[in-house]
């Protein structure tokens, strides 16, 4: 696991450091910022990454894991290369709105991948931003330069167990985060396997492989202070199989944090949002099961403030008819075949207007095709799933699709990033200074066994503009869906290991790898590799695939939030 560089330098270091600068200040008059920067107060070094991957190039600070990050006047930037796989160049931006900062002594640096560190002491207060000229907006990053005061560092008091164990070895990690100022701490857990890092307080970890691991605790208050501490923990060989995926019952949904306006003048009126995502399978089943036994699809609802977007895709009905009945229902499919319709408000009738009904009319081959429905109004969490009715016979049901992972139980956590909190899946919040602030929502069980220790989280970035100036015109909004293309295998395959494989196209926003969800027979797959400048996405399964026909659906959110799916099916044949 890669150390952070300490951010106090050696007493020696110090020393010369402050020899050399009286004598440039000799030569010069007077001490300018470069790259590297003579630091001008004692400060903490604040780590930011290249991290290159098949699927992204972006700017990554190890204390929030975004490309935001907030510190104290006297304080350094380090951006490290030792994640990068290509060069990149670290090039300052000026100013393109009212409230953002001229750098006082421009950055522009070349390193090659593992090259030495650029380094930054920032001694003006201010938001100073920068890019990778190679990659352009895809690289961008922000620091946020807070005024010099009194600032208490945040305190911890951290858990973490068991510490040893066979694999497969749960750990819980608990920082009992707090800060003497009132200001909101970030919270990172890393726990040394090369994963993504934990941005919540408490975070759970299942190591599956033997070895010696570090966990390392960070906990930044966005004000300068932040507090270290590492964890090691030892997985001996266990005496079971693992098991790869929790049972469907404790996952948690797909969630993407939604913030409208996201970019405005002070004070400025945010409505927040969740956008929770449930899948499910369709399959034969009721008269179906003898009437339709070829029947299948998949079926997406989607929930946000203001809106429920259901999409399906059918085949295996009667070919050429109308399907003048379908609707999400409001039990499970096994629970009295999926008991009566949804509906939006209890109090009103059963109809479609209070209803989602994703109507469709099949094709020559007993095809949907793609079937869209969007409601202006949230659905709540009774609607859980979809059942197709026979279309010769309304009362007979022929098909049906669980939601899940359910949403009856979930709880919503907000932190806005000016140091206020909320709650709720759509709250709504007014950023009083300007700034740039990064909102985070957190989605966990509020029962169950795992309430409280399994959660997602996403986050959302808010730019406020001072309100004597008007900020920079809003640039033009991407409306356009990523485009989904030679997709495959799309015939019969005679391994059972097949290679399934798509290209993505998207040049209005671009696509990152967590925004591209792959499932095959209804199950998310994970071991997506991707490559971003090809837009090639490619899957291979571990285990092998049982011979005969599987189902795959690929979707696909840009940065702007617009959104694709493919469905397609392939078959595997024994040798």
């Amino acid at each position: 696991m890669r150390a952070v560089r300490p951010a106090v330098r050696p007493a020696s270091t110090r020393f010369a450091l402050a020899v050399l600068l009286l004598v440039a200040s000799t030569l010069s008059g007077a001490l300018v910022a470069s790259s590297p920067t003579a630091a001008a107060t004692e400060g903490r070094t604040w780590v930011v990454d290249a991290v290159d991957s098949t699927s992204s190039n972006t700017w990554e600070s190890v204390d929030t894991g975004t490309s935001v990050v907030t510190i104290a006047v006297g304080d350094t930037v380090e951006w490290q290369f030792d994640r990068a796989n290509q060069g990149h160049d670290l090039t300052s931006l000026a100013p393109s709105s009212a409230w953002e900062t001229v750098w006082p002594t421009p950055l522009v640096e070349h390193r090659e991948a593992n090259g030495t560190p650029v380094t930054y002491t920032f001694d003006q207060p201010g938001t100073y931003r920068y890019e990778c000229s190679i990659h352009g907006s895809m690289m961008t990053g922000t620091i946020v330069v807070v005024a010099p005061g009194s600032n208490a560092e945040p305190t911890i008091d951290p858990v973490v167990e068991p510490t040893s164990g066979p694999a497969p070895l749960v750990v819980h990690a608990t920082a009992n985060a707090a800060d003497p100022d009132g200001d909101v701490v970030a919270t990172s857990w890393d726990f040394g396997t090369g994963a993504a890092a934990t941005y919540t307080d408490h975070a759970m970890f299942e190591y599956t492989t033997p070895g010696t691991y570090v966990v390392r605790l960070r906990v930044s208050d966005g004000r300068g202070g932040l507090r270290e501490q590492d964890f090691p923990v030892t997985v001996t060989q266990g005496s079971g199989p693992v098991d790869p995926e929790p049972p469907a019952d404790d996952g948690l949904p797909a969630i993407d944090a939604l913030a409208a306006p996201a970019q405005g003048t002070a004070p400025l009126a945010v409505a927040f949002s969740t956008q929770v995502t449930t899948t499910g399978t369709l399959h034969a089943y009721s008269v179906g099961l003898d009437a339709y036994p070829d029947l299948t699809g998949t079926a997406v609802l989607v929930r946000s403030r203001g809106r429920t977007h259901t999409s399906l895709q059918v085949s295996g009905t009667k070919p050429s008819a109308v399907h003048s009945a379908v609707h999400v229902h409001e039990q499970a499919c096994a629970d009295n075949l999926g008991g009566a319709h949804f509906r939006f408000d209890t109090a009103q009738p059963f109809a479609e207007p209070n209803e989602i009904w994703p109507l469709f009319t099949s094709d020559a081959t007993g095809a949907s095709g793609l079937v869209e429905v969007t409601k202006p109004v949230r659905a709540g969490p009774k609607a859980v799933s979809v059942v197709v009715h026979d279309p010769d016979n309304a009362a007979r049901r022929i098909g049906c699709a669980d939601l899940t992972p359910g949403t009856a139980d979930l709880t919503y956590s907000w932190s806005f990033g000016d140091g206020t909190t909320g709650s709720g899946a759509d709250p709504d919040h007014t950023y009083a200074t300007p700034g740039a602030y990064t909102a985070t929502v957190t989605v966990a069980h509020g029962t169950g066994e795992h309430a409280g220790h399994l959660s997602v989280s996403d986050t959302v970035q808010v730019v406020v503009g001072g309100g004597a100036t008007p900020p920079a015109p809003a640039p033009a909004v991407d409306t356009t869906p990523p485009r989904i293309s030679k997709v495959g295998p799309v015939r019969s395959v005679r391994t059972a290991r097949p290679t399934v494989r798509a290209r993505v196209a998207d040049p209005g926003s671009g696509v990152r790898t967590k925004a591209i969800v792959l499932r095959v027979d209804g199950r998310r797959v994970t071991g997506i590799r991707y490559d971003a400048r090809r837009g090639l996405v490619r899957w291979k399964p571990r285990p092998a695939l049982a011979p005969g026909r599987h189902v795959v659906r690929l979707r696909v959110t840009d940065a702007a939030g617009n959104r694709q799916t493919r469905t397609w099916h392939f078959k595997v044949v024994k040798k």
